[in-house]
């Protein structure tokens, strides 16, 4: 009988380890390669901006791990100095025929981002497969106009009913004009201020 018992207690518990995992509903991916689990870190520096201005970004993919729906309830900047606030965030599907945003200096609703993001649904690929994902939008500003800086954001949402967290290493510094001090914001004004190197 106890041998019968320590073989059923295992099964059991395996079974409710499994029927656990698939009611946590599907995890959102952004900046990390479903495959390998190996996550991108991403810089932006973007040159002259000033306060009270939009400085939208674009062109990363989201996608999920397993079918599904998530819903993007906030996004909080992670590192913030120098009053960089996140304005507005959206998402939309890709296109074939749409190029996705890069950066822009107008806010996401101008650039074709719904004012409201939907729920991300779309699948991560398998590899060597060819499919839309959903582009994330993110739209800066800051407020005042010195140079600003954050270190990457940190996105919270609703899975299956269950809030989550995940963080993406997205450097974003906003720098002021002719911001010479700071090293990234004076490589970007030597680079724009050269000449064509033809």
């Amino acid at each position: 009988m106890r041998a019968l018992i320590r073989l059923i207690l295992p099964a059991v518990l395996v079974m409710a380890m499994t029927a656990g995992s698939a009611d946590e509903g599907p995890r959102l991916l952004l900046g990390e390669d479903p495959d390998t689990g190996e996550t991108a870190s991403i810089g932006v520096v973007l040159a002259d901006t000033v306060a009270r201005g939009s400085y939208s970004l674009g062109g990363w993919v989201m996608c999920l791990n397993r079918p599904g729906s998530v819903t993007i309830d906030k996004i909080d900047l992670v590192g913030p100095d120098g009053g960089i606030v996140l304005q507005a965030f959206s998402s939309r599907l890709q296109s074939r025929t749409r190029a996705m945003i890069g950066n822009a200096e107008q806010p996401l609703t101008e650039v074709g981002f719904p004012a409201r993001s939907p729920a991300v649904t779309t699948v991560c690929a398998k590899e060597n497969q060819d499919t839309l994902l959903t582009e994330l939008g993110l739209q800066y500003g800051k407020t005042g106009d010195a140079t600003a800086h954050s270190e990457g954001v940190r996105l919270t949402y609703t899975s299956s009913g269950r809030q989550r967290t995940v963080d993406f290493a997205l450097d974003v510094r906003l720098c002021a004009p002719d911001d010479t001090d700071t090293e990234q914001c004076r490589d970007l004004f030597k680079e724009l201020r050269s000449p064509d190197q033809g």
